[in-house]
């Protein structure tokens, strides 16, 4: 998945099992899609990692 597609059963998946909660399934879609941006492994993922928890928290949960 180089080309930075997910397959729609995957986000499908993602939206039922994250039962319906819109702020969670839209949070591992976007890692998701990071993930997909990055293929390889060689790159900092645990900067971008944080950075989108910290926003989350910030925007879906604190406000």
């Amino acid at each position: 998945m180089g080309d930075g597609k997910i397959n729609e059963p995957i986000l499908k998946g993602i939206i039922e099992n994250s039962e319906k909660d819109e702020k969670i399934s839209k949070f591992l879609i976007d890692l998701l899609y990071e993930e997909a941006e990055h293929p390889g492994g060689q790159w900092r993922w645990r900067e971008n990692y944080r950075k989108k928890i910290e926003q989350y928290l910030y925007n879906e949960v604190l406000l």
